[in-house]
């Protein structure tokens, strides 16, 4: 009989939902509320295929998000996961394609009644 041996950062890959192939998810992107027009600088997401979690740390809900630009379509080598509003959590996979130098700008809306939160930000490389 074989035993596997499984060392400790393979094993962390193998409960992060990891693969060897560059996929799995970042650390998430966390947005802040409560916050009136806030932003929140930029965003590396690196140049390999993962998943990215925008998140609002379940303080608010987002009521709505999208990259400026766009008209409510992804950036290109982004695709959204299926979006039900009010939200803790939005999802994009990012498939590695390069992103512009200035980066793809971000706005969001969330439902904290106390200063009509929202904000901006931008992913870049």
């Amino acid at each position: 009989m074989r035993r596997l041996t499984i060392s400790h950062i393979c094993a962390i890959a193998l409960l992060s939902g990891c693969t060897g192939g560059g996929g799995g998810s970042g650390p998430p992107i966390k947005l802040p509320c409560p916050g009136k027009d806030v932003k929140t600088g930029d965003h590396h997401v690196g140049t390999s295929k993962t998943t990215i979690r925008f998140e609002t740390g379940g303080n608010c809900k987002f009521t709505d998000f999208g990259f400026v630009g766009f008209d409510g379509k992804d950036p290109p080598g982004f695709t959204h996961s299926p979006i039900t509003y009010p939200s803790t959590t939005i999802l994009y996979g990012y498939d590695g394609t390069p992103i512009p130098a200035a980066g793809y700008e971000y706005t969001y809306i969330n439902d904290d009644s106390k200063s009509d939160g929202n904000g901006s930000g931008v992913v870049k490389n």
